[in-house]
């Protein structure tokens, strides 16, 4: 999950590192934007080989639901 945070900072534009936990509403965070949700879905399908829509990343609230989702679809 610690890998997860990282990379999923690593998504959003000037955001401090550590400011993300796993239980964070990022859709609160003033950084999130459409830009970061592509850039999102972009790091899930090049990381972990998974594919997620739009739809279903706008049905996730927290980095753990996503994470959750990913291993979901993994297996």
């Amino acid at each position: 999950m610690e890998e997860f945070i990282t990379k999923f900072e690593g998504c959003f534009d000037g955001i401090e590192s550590g400011k993300i936990q796993a239980e964070t509403q990022f859709r609160d965070l003033k950084e999130w934007d459409s830009l970061t949700a592509l850039t999102l879905l972009a790091m899930i399908d090049a990381d972990y080989d998974v594919s997620i829509s739009a739809t279903e990343l706008g049905m996730c609230n927290s980095p753990i639901e996503i994470y959750k989702l990913i291993n979901e679809k993994k297996n």
